[in-house]
């Protein structure tokens, strides 16, 4: 009998204690679903925001590397302006260096057979000039010589002169016609020598021309090799290290900041900022390191990550790419003081 009273106030226990369970989670789903069909709280935004941010370019210039090669080195630094036609790098290439080489050598060696030809040129022509002028003063005494022979000859025949004046006067025209006739050769070879040498000089001023032709083209390869700016702006970035290959395949080497009238700052706003946010609201710019204050802007674009472009007119050149800014947003455009 009394195990009986004992089981069963065991048994009321525990039912006592499920019951009180059961009814704790029907009041808790019941305060759950109370609680989740209630309207959000509002998320208070205040009267304006100011956002960090960072000046970037509105407009730029990618410089491509023109040739295949490796990056020698750059002429100047991210953040220094320069100039259209400047030489902002080298790309060292040894195909066209090789090849420069050789046209250059080859226009030396032709230029160097230029140089010796022009001066036994110049010899040659003295010899020639004094040869010529030997044969004339041999030619003159070979016509006194013949003259003397002529009359010696005639006198002969007629018996007036002895055969030995006779013979005499013949051994002398006989000399004086060899003689002429050796220094007319010699004074005939060093002309044809000027004609000879003048013709080879003219055919190898020719070769110079087409090895100095050759040489410029070569040049004018290698300078292909040299990355100048095709603008005037501020550089902004280098893509590549010295080392580096390049070629036509990089097609933004170097990156040139142009038209700074025009500047732009990326911010990041929270998402309640961001919602309240689209293309054209209104903004002021503020850049400390000018300093300068309330630059109109407003917000170009919204990109998917959340960052927002905002773009502002620049009237003062002191402020680049790569300064700091602050954006001031007035959640409240119609406010009074808020940008317009």
């Amino acid at each position: 009998m009394l195990k009986s009273k004992r089981l069963w106030a065991i048994v009321l226990g525990v039912t006592a204690v499920a019951a009180g369970a059961a009814a704790w989670l029907y009041q808790h789903r019941v305060a759950s679903r109370v609680a989740s069909s209630a309207p959000p709280t509002p998320v208070v935004l205040p009267p304006e925001v100011t956002l960090p941010g960072a000046i970037r370019a509105r407009h730029v210039v990618a410089v491509p590397a023109p040739v295949e090669g490796l990056l020698e080195q750059y002429m100047v630094q991210p953040g220094q302006e320069v100039f259209e036609g400047q030489l902002l790098a080298r790309i060292h290439n040894e195909g066209l260096e090789a090849a420069r080489q050789a046209a250059q050598a080859d226009m030396e060696r032709v230029e160097a057979r230029a140089r010796a030809l022009e001066s036994a040129l110049i010899a040659a022509r003295l010899e020639a000039s004094r040869a010529r002028a030997e044969a004339e003063r041999v030619r003159d005494d070979y016509q006194r010589a013949e003259k003397t022979f002529e009359r010696q000859q005639f006198l002969f025949k007629e018996g007036a002169i002895a055969k030995m004046v006779f013979e005499k006067a013949r051994k002398e025209f006989e000399a004086a016609r060899q003689q002429y006739e050796a220094v007319e050769n010699l004074a005939g070879l060093a002309e044809d020598r000027v004609a000879s040498l003048t013709q080879e000089l003219d055919s190898t001023r020719q070769q110079l021309e087409k090895a100095r032709e050759a040489l410029e083209e070569a040049q004018q390869r290698v300078a292909a090799t040299e990355v100048h700016s095709p603008v005037n702006g501020i550089l902004l970035a280098r893509t590549r290290q010295p080392g580096d290959p390049v070629g036509p395949h990089v097609p933004d080497l170097l990156q040139i900041a142009v038209d700074l009238s025009v500047l732009e700052v990326v911010v990041e706003p929270e998402p309640p900022v961001l919602e309240r946010l689209s293309p054209g609201y209104p903004a002021l710019v503020d850049v400390p390191e000018a300093p300068q204050t309330g630059l109109p802007g407003r917000v170009l674009t919204i990109e998917k990550d959340g960052h927002v472009i905002i773009e502002f007119s620049n009237p003062n050149p002191a402020i680049k790419p790569g300064m700091n800014a602050k954006v001031r947003i007035a959640l409240n455009p119609g406010a009074p003081g808020s940008p317009r």
